[in-house]
């Protein structure tokens, strides 16, 4: 027989001093919103984020709670209260008006972390007014400026915060590129160890996205490369404890290394290692970014295709459009076997005519259709998918933006459409909004972008383009401001390459000394097969009238002396021809350099 002292006491299950919001749905009852302070208030709300409750009893009275408290709140309270109906996109215009007005009244009292959660908050399109967000990267900037205590984990979150933000107006993409090259500059004068692993990759991340690694142009600030290689040197060694509690960072980091073209040798081997360990692991969207990520750069693995193809198949159900899109652009690089299990005759096709091109936005069908151009020759099935995506993307052409035109109209180099029509529509689209753009100098096309309009606009077979000498011919102008700018060699060398079907002219010689010029400089920054296709295209360009310079042929043929061990057997003699030609004289060719003839049969 239990004693009454023995017995143990039942009582409700609280948090906070208040009734579990949990258990509400089980055990109902008050909830004692009119009671509860901005810091309950806040703790409260971003408790039903976390654990996905979507009750809206609960926050219609948290709602009410808000406004009713909000005269008397304060930072950093007033943010948290905001950020969390922002992640739970709750939207009630009195409560967005009230809590707008208050954020701006008390903003010029707001810190680094404060203005951090704000950034957090939005996050979310619906909660973002464009005043209210400059007016708060106008804040931020005077922050980094003028003080100088921020700790490092505060200055991360804000860089954090602002890749969420992507894309935004031009005025408004200004403002973030001032603030994170700020943040990149306070940054390093801090101690970068404290932050993480995993914060450090978003950091990575955030300044791949926003365009800042973008080696086109020359006189800018080293403050962001300088940090994203820090952060890279300092991950070395931490990924196999951090991919066993976060995997799904393992896929996020080899998509940021490749964009952002940070090739580190030894991270880039561990990175593969821990993907191939993690990949039962990892959700479906990081399997397509993992793919995309270790194929643009050149690392992916048999056995990493292998597990990868295991996964993206138990994950068919709940991969996104955009997730399609990155897969397709990242199997199709691989082997045909992998490229057909994977897409063509796998879960990525079948779950894309599950879903319906329809649901596509313009930025997923224009990275499908980039990486259908990218696949080996004799994938089955390839012709007929990139048709269905350009079938549904040429109607939404005005929806698209220069770059995007710029994507598409290389892809058409390599994946042309059935009727001339559309191709000329998609073409004279591209080169309208490109030149118009980079006339107006949005931040939008880069020098590389008009490079890829002209590389697909040479790479149409007379037939079926009949006029891209004129075509080539009236992008000259823009060609020569882009040169002017020094962009990068790679730039330079597709604008030379792409030039081979212009009618000769004095503007046309202008241009091609331009990029000759840049290349001899730049030369070393060349891959020995990009330099083994600069060979081919000067001697072709050599008999069209036009006479390549002595100093960029010396260089190109110092660089693959030293480079030639990084091409394949039986590479190098196409360059020693074509140099032979130009009368820069053969290269010395090893053995393994010579043309490989086929067996007799």
């Amino acid at each position: 027989q239990k004693q009454w002292w023995r017995e143990r006491p039942v009582a409700p299950a609280t948090f906070f001093g208040f009734p579990d919001v949990t258990k509400h749905g089980l055990r109902g009852g008050s909830l004692y919103v009119e009671q509860m302070d901005s810091v309950t208030l806040a703790v409260l709300a971003d408790k039903c984020v976390k654990e996905k409750i979507v009750d809206p009893e609960i926050w219609e009275k948290f709602c009410w709670r808000a406004q009713q408290i909000s005269p008397r709140m304060h930072e950093p309270d007033l943010c948290y209260v905001f950020r969390a109906f922002a992640r739970a996109d709750w939207v009630d215009q009195n409560f967005l008006t009230t809590y707008l007005g208050r954020l701006n009244r008390r903003l010029h009292a707001m810190h680094l972390p404060d203005v951090a959660v704000l950034l957090e908050a939005f996050a979310n399109p619906r909660f973002r007014q464009s005043d209210y967000l400059q007016k708060t990267l106008v804040h931020l900037a005077l922050l980094l400026q003028h003080r100088d205590d921020a700790k490092a984990s505060d200055l991360a979150r804000c860089c954090a915060a602002l890749r969420a933000l992507r894309p935004l107006p031009r005025a408004l993409s200004g403002e973030v590129l001032e603030a994170l090259e700020l943040l990149a500059e306070a940054l390093l004068l801090r101690d970068l160890s404290d932050l993480g692993l995993s914060r450090a990759i978003l950091v990575i991340d955030s300044y791949v996205a926003w365009g800042l690694l973008n080696h086109e142009k020359e006189g800018k600030s080293n403050a962001s490369a300088d940090l994203c290689w820090a952060l890279v040197r300092d991950l070395k060694g931490g990924l196999r404890a951090h991919g066993r509690e976060r995997p799904n960072d393992l896929a996020t980091l080899a998509l940021a290394l490749s964009a952002g073209g940070l090739d580190h040798e030894d991270l880039w081997s561990e990175l593969v290692m821990n993907l191939e360990f993690e990949a039962h692991r990892l959700s479906g969207s990081a399997v397509c970014m993992a793919a995309l990520g270790a194929a643009k750069a050149g690392r992916c693995s048999g056995k990493l295709y292998e597990v990868l193809v295991r996964r993206l198949a138990e994950e068919q159900g709940k991969l996104t459009p955009l997730d399609c899109s990155r897969a397709v652009g990242g199997f199709l690089r691989g082997p045909a076997a992998v490229a057909e299990a994977a897409v063509t005759r796998g879960p990525v096709a079948e779950r894309m005519l599950e879903l319906g091109l329809a649901k596509f936005s313009p930025e997923e069908l224009v990275g499908g259709l980039d990486g259908m151009a990218r696949a080996r020759g004799g994938v089955w099935g390839v012709e007929a998918l990139a048709g269905g995506l350009l079938e549904a993307l040429h109607p939404r052409l005005a929806e698209l933006s220069p770059a995007q035109l710029a994507v598409v109209a290389k892809s058409l180099g390599y994946l042309r459409p059935e009727t001339r029509e559309v191709l000329c529509s998609i073409l004279d689209s591209a080169q309208a909004a490109i030149v118009a753009a980079l006339a107006e100098e949005l931040l939008g096309p880069s020098p590389r972008h008009l490079a890829m309009l002209c590389q697909g606009i040479a790479a149409q077979p007379r037939e079926l383009l009949p006029n891209a000498g004129e075509r080539l011919q009236a992008l000259l102008p823009p060609l020569a401001e882009l040169l002017a700018a020094k962009p990068s060699p790679v730039t330079a060398s597709t604008v030379l390459a792409s030039l081979l079907r212009c009618p000769a002219s004095a503007e046309r010689t202008a241009v091609l000394d331009a990029c000759a010029q840049r290349l001899a400089a730049r030369a070393h920054e060349l891959t020995a097969s990009s330099l083994v296709s600069l060979c081919s295209a000067l001697a072709r360009l050599a008999n069209t009238g036009w006479t390549p310079p002595e100093l960029l042929l010396r260089q190109v043929s110092e660089m693959l002396d030293m480079k030639r061990y990084d091409l394949n057997p039986g590479v190098l003699w196409r360059a020693s021809e074509a140099l032979a030609a130009l009368g820069a004289g053969p290269l010395r060719l090893e053995e393994r350099d010579q043309r490989r003839t086929p067996p007799a049969e």
